[in-house]
Parts: C-alpha cells; structure tokens; sequence
C-alpha cells in the first residue's frame, strides 16, 4: 500500500514532499495587492512577525519590482545578530572578556574596519529582509532571477542600523500559461489497489510477522531456502553503472533477512539456495521504492546465504494477544484492527494515486514553453532533497550523501529526469495560474511556530538548518496543497474497483491522455 520499503526507515526533520509549486503564497489582502491589474501599489506586509512596507510596480517584459522599507527595528536586529556571530566566529575566545562582552572596537578591529563591519551588518539585514517579503510577495517569481537594483554604495551610505532602509529589488515573472486544453475538462481514472480481501491476506501476512516475532528459530541444513524462511546473508547492491558504490545501506554483512518482508523480491532468486552458496543477478528498483531516487534504475544484486532458519510459530488466539498485545480484547479485535488499518493505509495510496494523476494530467494541458531556468532550479531543489532525504531516513550517512552532491551528478541528474522535470514544471505554471484565476488562497498563521519547530529538529539531528529556506518551502507546500484540493474537490474523479494482481498495471496503461502538448 505505501512505498516499499517506508516502513524501514523513519523520517527526521523535514521530508521530501510533492513537487512545490515556486509560487508564494499570500494572505486575501496581498493577493489583492499584488494583482497585474496595478502597476504600483503600496501595501503593509506582515511576514515572520515582521512587518515591511512594500510598493510593487509591473515592469515592462514581464519584470516586477518591490520597494521595501526595512523598519529600523528589523535592522538593529540584523546588527545585533552580527555582532554576535563576529564575536564568535571572527574573534573568539579573547582573554579578560566573556564573548558577549568583548567589545565591540575589538570586533570591527578584527573583521577589517568599520567599513567591513557595516556592510556584514547590511548584509544580515538585506537576506534577512528578503527572506521574509519575497515568499509572501513575489508571485510567479522566476527562480534565481530576483536582484538587488539599489546602487549598492548609496545604499551603504544611506545605512544606518537605528532607522528604516529602503531598497528595490527586480525580478523576473513566470510566463503566463497557455493552455492547450482545458483543465477544468479533465476526467482522472484509477484503479484501487485493493479491497476487503486483500486487506484481509494483508492482516494476515501482519499477523504472520507478529507470531514469527515471537516464534522460535530452528537451524535447516538439510534443504533450500523456501517462502517463509529466515536467513542470515551478506548482501551488496549496487548500480549497474557503477557496481564499486553499493546504494546507502544495501552493503550488509551478516544481515538477518526474512522472505516474508522482502521488499525487493529478492526470494524469487534465492530459493533453493543452499548455506555457502552464492548469486547474482541484476533487477531494477520498482516505481514505489521509498527511495524515489533509485526507482526505476537497473541494479546488481550480490547475495551469499551464510545460515538458515525455519519458525516454529505459537497458535494465534486469544491467549498469545493478552500475553504480547493486551491492548486488544482478543485475537480477532486485533485482526479487526490489522485490518482497518490496512484499509486505511490503502485509501491513503489511493489518495496519493489521484494527486499524481493529476499533476500528470493538468501539467499535460499546459502549452507554454518552460523557462529553462525554472527547470534547472526545479532539478537543483529535487537533487539536494532526494540526497538529503537519505541522510534524514537515516538510509546514508551526511558523507556518503556529500561525494554525490556535485555539479556532475546535479547535471546527470537532470539529465535522466528531464521528462519528469518538465512535467512538473508545467504543473508549477498551471498551478500558479489555476491559484490566481480561482482565487485560492492560503493561511499562513502559525508558521512562525512550525519553522521554531522544525530548527529545534534539526539542531536535534545535526541538521543544518535555514530558515528563510524552510519559511519559503512551507508556504510552497501550503499553496501547492491548496490548488489540489481545489482540483480534487472540482475535477471528475473516476475510482475502478481492485480487478486482482495486474490490475493497476493496465488501468495506468488505459488512462485518458489529455490533448500533447
């Protein structure tokens, strides 16, 4: 029902979500002022309990620009948060002082001058500002094209840590969508990947796993590894393409494997074998790998069976539930339970089914050419979170992660999921358009909380943290979670019942293309 393999891993502070839209969203009042009907409007903007006066004109070819006026507040925050860094990271342990307390002389001494300290202090206060107003404020931003237009040396000496500071910045606007379809004609059809039956042999096998946990083992020297056995192995999978780097945590010597919770179908290659003996073969990952990286990739398989087990179970009743699992009456309130939850984990899936249907479907109606730029950022943002998602699965260590964040491997990367790349880049420009035609909005209240939250987290884990980063993907992923609730809630959605093994197969191969793009 979910992802194989999800349940072996647990996810640490922030995940992998669906595509974000590189919309920002904005409360009722900014969507108002932010619309193209005016060219320059004034506006008071409340961003991470901040507030911001801001002035926005449309420029000509599809450029806007934002003056926003700093309140002096924010900028003697900015300076005392430099202070503090200098103190800690330029000057360091000085003896006779506390680090709070050396003096400030000291540090505007040690970083080159005063000249040097007010530009870290304007810095500071300049990402500061835009990490606040921009998310909020500048809808359909082109990615990577927002600059400062200010005459820096004017800005410099205009800069006074105590008063307000007003600077323009210029970006670039995603281009309007032209449809090539209408997307409020869309029919979404799926197949359900189940039904009470299935649910129930999933129970079952559920039920398999909680008497073999309690079971005992017993040594089989005398044939073949069969279903239901248990091993222990040394296992190695690795690419294809590069069989000396095994995958992040497929490298295992001694490794207990039970063929009932085999989630690579690696039994099917292994039966017969024999304690000593040793195979290979090659396979590729299936499409709903918890590690959506690897899905799809053809992958070598090394496996050598070191010892053998069959499980000599207790009897599933209601004595073994008391014993081991006395939250439930009896066995067959766990099995009820077992299999509600099933149930429920497939409705989850065939949620997620209709949402991928969806983006497939509305970006498939977009006719507009994709700004190359938008692709390239949409490729480097997916890159780095599929790396870091291994690393927060607790899949791969920070260092196996950071041999493959290069250039290089960003490029081969966006090479081999260009196709997905634009699929999705054309839905970040249908969604956007969608967003301004319907009126979607979104809240962004209680925010601030959750970005406390999550830089908590990520302390905990030894996870670098940005706030301005994470502030921005949070209200992404709200906008995008608005826009597909709409379409779910106004698209026809056509569910055909679970037709057995196969089934999901061909209702993917028969559903309605929409008109190419």
């Amino acid at each position: 029902m979910h992802a194989r393999g999800a349940h072996l891993v647990h996810s640490r502070c922030q995940g992998v979500s669906r595509p974000p839209t590189h919309v920002h969203a904005a409360s009722k009042q900014l969507l108002g002022a932010s619309g193209r009907r005016s060219r320059t409007r004034t506006v008071l903007v409340q961003a991470a309990k901040r507030e911001y006066e801001v002035v926005r004109e449309v420029l000509p070819k599809d450029k806007v620009s934002l003056t926003i006026t700093v309140p002096g507040s924010i900028c003697q925050e900015g300076f005392t948060e430099t202070v503090k860094i200098m103190r800690r990271d330029v000057v360091g342990a000085l003896k006779g002082f506390r680090q709070d307390k050396i003096p400030l002389s000291e540090v505007i001494s040690r970083v080159g001058g005063q000249a040097q300290f007010d530009a870290a202090v304007l810095e500071t206060v300049l990402i500061r500002a835009m990490g606040d107003v921009m998310p909020i404020h500048a809808a359909r931003m082109l990615p990577g094209s927002e600059q400062i237009a200010t005459n820096m040396p004017q800005l410099m000496a205009a800069f006074d840590p105590a008063k307000p500071l007003t600077f323009q910045v210029t970006y670039a606007r995603l281009p309007d969508v032209q449809w090539s379809s209408p997307y409020q004609d869309i029919v979404i059809t799926v197949q359900d990947t189940g039904n009470l039956e299935s649910d129930q042999a999933a129970a079952e096998g559920l039920i398999r796993q909680y008497l073999k946990q309690e079971g005992q083992k017993r040594v089989v020297a005398d044939r073949g590894l069969a279903p239901g056995d248990g091993a222990i192995i040394n296992m190695r999978i690795a690419p294809k393409s590069n069989p000396a780097a095994p995958y992040p945590g497929l490298d295992k010597e001694k490794f207990f494997f039970d063929t009932d919770g085999d989630m690579l179908d690696l039994t099917d290659h292994m039966l017969g074998m024999l304690p000593g003996e040793a195979r290979s073969w090659e396979f590729v990952f299936p499409q709903d790998w918890h590690v959506d990286l690897w899905r799809g990739q053809t992958a070598t398989a090394d496996i050598k069976l070191v010892e053998l087990f069959s499980y000599i179970l207790p009897e599933f009743n209601d004595e073994f539930v008391a014993k081991h699992y006395p939250q439930f009456e009896s066995a067959a309130d766990l099995r009820k339970s077992l299999v509600s939850s099933t149930s429920l984990a497939r409705m989850k899936d065939l949620d997620a089914q209709i949402q991928d249907a969806i983006v497939t479907q509305v970006s498939a109606c977009v006719a507009s050419p994709i700004p190359e730029a938008l692709l390239n950022a949409q490729g480097e943002k997916e890159f780095q979170a599929k790396l870091l998602d291994l690393v927060q699965r607790g899949v791969a260590r920070i260092e196996d992660v950071q041999q493959q964040l290069t250039q290089e491997g960003l490029e081969a990367f966006i090479a081999s999921e260009r196709l997905g790349l634009e699929e999705r880049c054309r839905y970040v420009l249908a969604a956007e358009a969608i967003a301004e035609e319907q009126g979607i909005d979104v809240e962004v209240e209680g925010l601030e909380a959750e970005v406390d939250r999550a830089k908590e987290q990520c302390k905990a884990d030894k996870v670098d943290f940005d706030p301005d980063v994470y502030r921005q993907e949070a209200i992404e992923k709200l906008r995008y979670g608005a826009v597909m609730q709409w379409l779910q809630q106004n698209l026809k959605v056509e569910v055909l019942p679970w037709g057995g093994a196969g089934a999901v197969q061909q209702a993917a191969a028969e559903q309605p293309q929409p008109a190419s793009v």
